[in-house]
């Protein structure tokens, strides 16, 4: 086994990074078993990039997001690198980051865990802290998986599991899967955003042609408190595919517990 660390793979994720991007995270690599593994608790100001085909091992340890000395952190703060990715019993937060809006193109927007174009699985992790503060900026969801297309005609489908995961104070989303994907979105306990005085804040997103499968988990919910029109939701789902949302238990004080806008879908034994 090699031990390495991962400044080299946190500037492949977003070239337009500065050089002199720092993390204090180190794995250990072994690439028969296609894992690297984190070797303690440590702070990153850019995104760790998960290679093609390799589970990121926690083994129990957190990951934290800080600003880099000058400038903002940017993007997400564990990233797909390829078209498979795993990740498993680590926990992804941050501290300190600045209200700052990233612009979407390109895409710097915060998340705690992002896979897009890849399929994979997230499993036994927690994503706790994923914000800027008293922050209105759209971004700041804890995971999210994303494919390209995001209107018909889709593509090619990735398919990802999002199991027994520990989700709170997010800025925007808990969990989202957009665009040409299938989820399995099973046993996670999401808390409410931490900002929702500042945004109208989501738990769980299928939109834009997501399909899959949402059951059994226990989701805080969020209501937005600002003046306006707006509404928070538990569970959006939005010009998605085939849903089902079977046996969630939604508590807490949600202005909406389940918002479906699209067609098809199976709903059933949801407690709200």
């Amino acid at each position: 086994m090699v031990v390495f660390a991962v400044f080299a793979l946190s500037l492949a994720v977003l070239p337009a990074m500065s050089a002199d991007a720092a993390t204090s995270c180190v794995f250990v690599d072994d690439p028969v078993a296609m894992t690297m593994t984190l070797q303690g608790d440590c702070t990153t100001d850019a995104t760790i990039t998960i290679p093609d085909g390799y589970t990121l091992e926690g083994a129990g340890y957190a990951i934290t997001a800080v600003d880099p000395p000058s400038g903002h952190f940017r993007g997400a703060v564990v990233a797909s690198g390829g078209t498979w990715a795993g990740v498993q019993d680590l926990t992804v937060t941050a501290s300190g980051l600045t209200n700052w809006c990233a612009p979407s193109s390109p895409d710097y927007r915060l998340r705690g865990i992002l896979f897009n174009g890849a399929s994979g699985f997230i499993s036994h992790s927690s994503v706790v802290g994923v914000n800027k503060g008293a922050s209105g900026c759209q971004a700041g969801t804890a995971i999210e998986v994303r494919n390209a297309p995001f209107y018909p005609p889709y593509g090619s489908r990735v398919s990802v599991q999002i199991t027994h995961n520990a989700i709170d104070a997010y800025q925007k989303t808990g969990i989202v899967a957009n665009g040409s994907v299938d989820v399995l979105i099973a046993h996670n306990t999401l808390g409410a955003s931490a900002t929702q005085a500042n945004l109208a804040a989501n738990g769980i997103q299928l939109g834009y042609g997501a399909t899959g499968t949402v059951l059994l988990n226990q989701v805080a919910g969020n209501e937005w408190l600002g003046a306006s029109s707006y509404a928070a939701t538990a569970v959006l789902v939005q010009n998605a595919g085939v849903v089902v949302l079977e046996s969630n238990h939604i508590v807490g004080n949600s202005d909406v517990g389940i918002f479906v806008l699209a067609d098809g879908g199976t709903y059933v034994k949801n407690h709200v």
